[in-house]
């Protein structure tokens, strides 16, 4: 064979390999996931966050879908809250009103926080009405930490993307925990 032809066989190899790897590497997204995230607010954000989690693959009820939700919420609770403290340690000079807005976010964080882990322990005993509950209080939290950074000087608008995407997720999460314990 000549060598422009083998090159020529080895380029087509190759291509016909990597039209396959799709097919070989999608995953088979669980019908009750679709089902769920067509039931909330924000269906593609839903969609997207809980479908990047392995364990929504095996998820078995709407309970589960909640847990793996709440889960997704926290962590990124946590990237913010990282955030936060990192700007509030890292040595740089902060205006006063920002230091001041962080250090109301860092309040609001916490309090997110706990009761995030709070929803995860309650929806583990299937009290999705306290789970709702605990949902709520994080999401003033959130909003409260939007609230601030809106009505002072010192807007931080990677704190504010932060907070808003954390917003989101917590209130997929409750719509979630609303299909298990509606009003």
């Amino acid at each position: 064979m000549k060598p422009i032809a083998k090159n020529v066989a080895l380029a087509l190899s190759f291509f016909i390999c990597l039209s396959f790897f799709p097919i070989i590497n999608t995953a088979v997204t669980n019908p009750l996931l679709t089902e769920t995230c067509q039931k909330v607010k924000n269906k593609d954000l839903c969609t997207s966050s809980l479908g990047a989690e392995h364990a929504t693959q095996d998820a078995k009820d709407v309970a589960a879908l909640a847990l793996i939700a709440i889960n997704v919420a926290s962590n990124q609770g946590v990237n913010a809250s990282v955030y936060i403290k990192k700007q509030l340690l890292d040595g740089k000079i902060l205006e006063p009103t920002t230091e001041q807005n962080f250090e109301d976010c860092s309040e609001n964080y916490d309090d997110a926080m706990q009761e995030l882990d709070d929803a995860l322990a309650v929806t583990l005993s299937r009290d999705f009405k306290q789970v709702k509950i605990e949902l709520e209080s994080a999401i003033d939290d959130a909003d409260t930490c939007i609230s601030v950074l809106n009505q002072k000087a010192g807007k931080d608008k990677e704190l504010y993307e932060k907070t808003n995407h954390f917003r989101q997720l917590v209130s997929n999460a409750y719509d979630i925990a609303n299909i298990l314990a509606p009003k």
